[in-house]
């Protein structure tokens, strides 16, 4: 008697266990496709507003005002922004730093990603 109802009992418990994988791993695709889809909302989003808010082309040209680029722009602020933060972090990690001792030389942007400065 005993091994029937473990028999039934452990049947039902694997039968659970398949439904619950099986579900677990539907919605595992259903997330994948929509996380695949969402490259294209852009191009739905440009497509929808250029169907309601088309603009008549006018005769004349835009003025163009000269302002100054960044590049063109006083960089010292953010390289007192950047030498006050470098100073922070080496006294917070227990670094003898003195007031006069860090000099910023040069700041650059670089096109890596962080993975590839690591």
């Amino acid at each position: 008697m005993n091994g029937l109802l473990f028999a039934a009992n452990f049947g039902r418990a694997i039968e659970n266990t398949v439904m619950g994988i099986s579900i677990v791993f539907c919605m595992l695709l259903l997330i994948s496709f929509i996380i695949s889809l969402l490259k294209h909302v852009d191009k739905f989003v440009a497509w929808f507003k250029g169907l309601f808010h088309k603009t008549a082309p006018t005769s004349e040209p835009a003025k163009v005002e000269a302002t100054p680029t960044e590049d063109e722009a006083d960089d010292t602020e953010l390289v007192a922004v950047i030498t006050a933060a470098i100073y922070a972090y080496e006294q917070a990690m227990g670094n003898d730093v003195p007031a006069g001792g860090l000099v910023v030389r040069s700041i650059r942007k670089t096109n890596k990603s962080k993975w590839q400065n690591a």
